[in-house]
C-alpha cells in the first residue's frame, strides 16, 4: 500500500461506499499530470479543433476529454475482449448479437447506445416457445401501445427494473430509445466525467509532418488508398495542470425504482469504473479491438494519476484508487434471477436457459447471457439517416484525435 492509500483511509468511519451514499451528490477531482513529454493531444472537433475558453478568473482552459468521451473510457475499463464484462465484473449480464450464421457483431457493452442499440432491440430472441424481437419484449413489459405513442403513466418503474436486469452500467450512463416515438423513454446520466487542462502562458505547439512517396507521389486523391505525398500540420498544448472531474448523481440513483442493495451496487460500480480509470486499468477498444492502457488517451496523451480526492453536501476527504475499486460490493443482486424474471425465459430439462446459443455462449461468456439475432439489410433497404442533432444521453460518439 502506498503512502496516498495509507493517508486516504486514515481516519474514516465505516465504508467509503455508505459514507458516500448518505450525500445528495458527490464530486471526485483527481489530478493528473503526463506520463512523458511537456505537451499533449487534447480532444480534437471536427470544423472546430480543441475546446478552449476561460474561466471567470481569466484563465485559459483546454477541454482534454469531453463527457462522451470519457463514458466511452469508463466503459473500456470494464470490458475484455470481444466486449464482455472484465474478470473483476463477471457476472453482470451481456447481450450478444450474432448474425444468422452465427458470427458475433457485437454487444450491449460496445455499442454507444448500450441496450438501447436499434441492433439489440432489433435482434430476435428464443423466450421459450416462441421467438420475437428484444423490441416487442420490451413493449410487452413496459406496456408500450399504439406503436410506442402511449406508455403509461405508472410504468416508469419497470422500465428502470427492466433496464438494471439486462445492462446496469445504462443507468449510470443513460440511454434513450428512440425506437419508440414516447419521449420519456429514456435516462439522463448519473455519472458524468470531463478531463480538462490550465493552459499554460504560451500554451500553443505547432509542427508538421511529411509523408514521401517516390513510386507514385501523384496518387493523393486515390480512394481507400495511402499512396502519394501529403503534408499535415499537427497542434498540441502544454498543460500548467490536468484536471479530471467524475461527478455522481446520489439523488437521481437513489431515485430509482430499485431497493437500497441494487442502488449501493450501482454506486461501487461507477466508483470501481473511476478507479480502475485513474489506476490505469488496461481497457478494451471494440473499434480498433485493441487493449491498452487507459490513460493512454491517444498519441501524445499519455497520462498519470498524482491524487484523489472526494468532496459530498458538507465533507471532503482524500481517497486512492484502489479504494475506489474496493468499494465495489461483494455482495451483489442476484443478476441471474433478475435476467430470467425479465425475460420470462424458461429452463429447459437441464435447467439452463434456452437462449438459443446452440452451446456459442459459454465459449464466449461465463455468466449471465442473452444472445439475439441480427439480420443484416442490404444496401437498398438501409434508410438515410436525418440531418438533425444527436440525442442528448443515447449516444457517446467520441471525438477526432490523432490515434
Amino acid at each position: 500500500m502506498t503512502s496516498q492509500e495509507t493517508d486516504a483511509s486514515a481516519g474514516r468511519t465505516g465504508s467509503l461506499i455508505e459514507t458516500l451514499y448518505g450525500q445528495h451528490q458527490v464530486v471526485i477531482t483527481a489530478s493528473l499530470q503526463l506520463a512523458n513529454g511537456r505537451f499533449l493531444q487534447p480532444t480534437g472537433f471536427p470544423d472546430i479543433g480543441p475546446c478552449i475558453y476561460r474561466d471567470e478568473e481569466g484563465r485559459r482552459w483546454c477541454l482534454v476529454e469531453s463527457e462522451q468521451s470519457m463514458a466511452n473510457r469508463l466503459e473500456a475499463v470494464c470490458m475484455r475482449e470481444p466486449g464482455v464484462w472484465t474478470d473483476e465484473l463477471k457476472g453482470l449480464p451481456v447481450i450478444a448479437v450474432r448474425d444468422p450464421d452465427g458470427n458475433l457483431l457485437t454487444t450491449n457493452l460496445c455499442e454507444p447506445h448500450r441496450c438501447a442499440s436499434s441492433y439489440v432491440l432489433d435482434g430476435t430472441i428464443d423466450v421459450g416457445p416462441t421467438v420475437k424481437t428484444m423490441k416487442q419484449l420490451f413493449e410487452e413489459k413496459l406496456g408500450l401501445t399504439q406503436g410506442g405513442d402511449s406508455w403509461p403513466l405508472d410504468r416508469r418503474a419497470a422500465l428502470e427494473k427492466l433496464v438494471f436486469a439486462l445492462d446496469p452500467g445504462a443507468l449510470l450512463h443513460g440511454f434513450q430509445f428512440v425506437q419508440w416515438k414516447f419521449v420519456g423513454l429514456r435516462q439522463t446520466r448519473l455519472l458524468h466525467g470531463r478531463l480538462e487542462a490550465e493552459l499554460a502562458d504560451e500554451p500553443e505547439v505547432h509542427y508538421g509532418m511529411v509523408k514521401w512517396d517516390a513510386i507514385e507521389p501523384e496518387s493523393t486523391r486515390e480512394e481507400r488508398a495511402n499512396k502519394g505525398q501529403s503534408i499535415a500540420a499537427k497542434s498540441r498544448i502544454v498543460p500548467k495542470t490536468i484536471v479530471a472531474w467524475f461527478e455522481i448523481d446520489l439523488l437521481g440513483l437513489k431515485a430509482l425504482a430499485l431497493g437500497d442493495t441494487e442502488k449501493k451496487f450501482l454506486l461501487g460500480l461507477a466508483l470501481w469504473k473511476i478507479g480502475s480509470f485513474l489506476s490505469n486499468k488496461l481497457a478494451f477498444d471494440p473499434r480498433s479491438r485493441q487493449t491498452l492502457p487507459s490513460l493512454r488517451l491517444r498519441a501524445d496523451c499519455y497520462l498519470r494519476c498524482k491524487s484523489i480526492s472526494w468532496e459530498g453536501d458538507s465533507q471532503t476527504d482524500q481517497v486512492s484508487a484502489r479504494e475506489l475499486m474496493q468499494a465495489l460490493p461483494r455482495h451483489r443482486p442476484d443478476l441471474e434471477r433478475l435476467l430470467s424474471e425479465a425475460l420470462a425465459v424458461e429452463k429447459d430439462a437441464s435447467g439452463d436457459r434456452n437462449s438459443g446459443s446452440a452451446g456459442r455462449g459459454a465459449q464466449l461468456y461465463e455468466g449471465p447471457l442473452v444472445e439475439v439475432q441480427y439480420k443484416r439489410k442490404k444496401k437498398e433497404e438501409r434508410k438515410p439517416k436525418p440531418s438533425g442533432g444527436q440525442e442528448e444521453s443515447g449516444g457517446d460518439t467520441e471525438e477526432q484525435d490523432d490515434r
